[in-house]
């Protein structure tokens, strides 16, 4: 075995070992899940109620007291923007002017309590 092929196998295992290492698609509530910073965000509509969840990539409950976000969407064509308050112990939630699809598309941006900011992305 060359130099080449023992380089390109071990770079091919680090990267299916990265590719393992990211959040599930469907999250602990059924919701569609996708990484943002240091944050698993989970995004569950339920009409034009948005629910985000929130939880570390330890699986942790994150609280969200103090967050904000915001989230759009693409429904029907047209961009969806939906503000999140807090709503529990690690949910965000607000309300979009028509129902949202069961599957989203688009992104969420969450601001911690210290102003920083991550976003999510649902395609």
């Amino acid at each position: 075995m060359t130099l080449k092929n023992i380089v390109a196998m071990a770079l091919l295992a680090a990267m299916t070992s990265f590719a393992s290492a990211h959040a599930p698609k469907v999250g602990a509530n059924g919701g569609a899940q996708a990484d943002a910073g240091s944050f698993h965000v989970e995004v569950v509509p339920q009409g034009t109620t948005l629910q985000v969840f929130l939880r570390s990539h330890a699986d942790k409950v994150v609280l969200t007291e103090g967050y904000k976000g915001t989230a759009i969407f693409i429904v029907d064509g047209n961009p969806q923007r939906i503000p999140l308050t807090p709503a529990g112990e690690n949910k965000l939630t607000g309300t979009s002017e028509v129902s949202i699809p069961s599957e989203p598309k688009g992104a969420v941006q969450i601001t911690t309590p210290t102003g920083s900011t991550m976003q999510a992305k649902f395609d």
